[in-house]
């Protein structure tokens, strides 16, 4: 069993980078602040006005 510890620590590996990318599929998406006519109701910002010259 010594011989084969590669093995199981690539299984690990396989195993806790599938465990992290179902996690980041269950977690909820964070809603975009688009400001761009999608009806949210954020204005976008406008930019800084600068003097004339």
């Amino acid at each position: 069993m010594l011989e084969h510890w590669q093995t199981l620590a690539a299984a690990g590996v396989v195993a806790l980078t599938i465990t992290f990318f179902l996690v980041g599929l269950a977690r909820p998406k964070k809603k975009s602040s688009c400001a761009k006519g999608c009806g949210c109701g954020k204005s976008s910002p406008k930019p800084p006005r600068h003097p004339s010259v």
